[in-house]
């Protein structure tokens, strides 16, 4: 009888220690593949081997009052795409260019600040060495809406964000 108590107690007071490291895997890497963990926000997956149907193309330039900017900085895909962002740097600096939900971007950005030297290496980004092209292809699987940044400390907040929408259909182009 007392074997039985001591393995319960030992059970007892062992198991909640290996259960405050479980996690679904949100927030806990957020520099990991996200968009491949359990319940993250859906933001669509690499399209990789695949053709794309449409290319945007993206600008990053700075502005001598020391903003940081995409230009376009508001883009509208319709589910079901897959696009090929061509992104080129003007500016003097490197930059990134970060797709991910506006909670996964909003914890990333904060681990980026207590990690300001890691540099991703994943399908949702791409970084863009002063006065260089990269491109990045995704499939927008899912209607939603995310955001483009640039996590390096301090770009975001000097401007380099911007707004995905992804809709099951897009307004046909004005005349004029």
């Amino acid at each position: 009888m007392n074997f039985l108590i001591i393995c319960t107690t030992a059970l007892v007071l062992v198991f909640p220690a290996f259960s405050v490291n479980a996690s679904s895997g949100k927030g806990q890497q957020p520099h990991a593949r996200a968009f491949e963990l359990p319940g993250h926000d859906a933001i669509g997956k690499p399209g990789v081997g695949s053709s794309f149907d449409r290319t945007i193309e993206i600008s990053i330039r700075e502005t001598e009052s020391g903003y940081m900017l995409f230009e376009p900085d508001a883009i509208q895909i319709e589910k079901g795409s897959v696009v090929r962002f061509l992104i080129g740097n003007t500016g003097a600096l490197d930059h990134e260019f970060f797709l991910g939900s506006f909670d996964e971007i909003a914890k990333h950005q904060q681990w980026m600040r207590e990690h300001p030297d890691m540099q991703h290496d994943r399908a949702n980004s791409v970084l863009i060495p002063s006065g260089q092209n990269a491109d990045l292809i995704w499939e927008f699987s899912d209607m939603t809406n995310l955001e483009f940044v640039c996590l390096i400390p301090g770009h975001r907040e000097a401007g380099m964000w911007g707004v995905i929408m992804v809709h099951d259909h897009l307004a046909p182009k004005s005349k004029g």
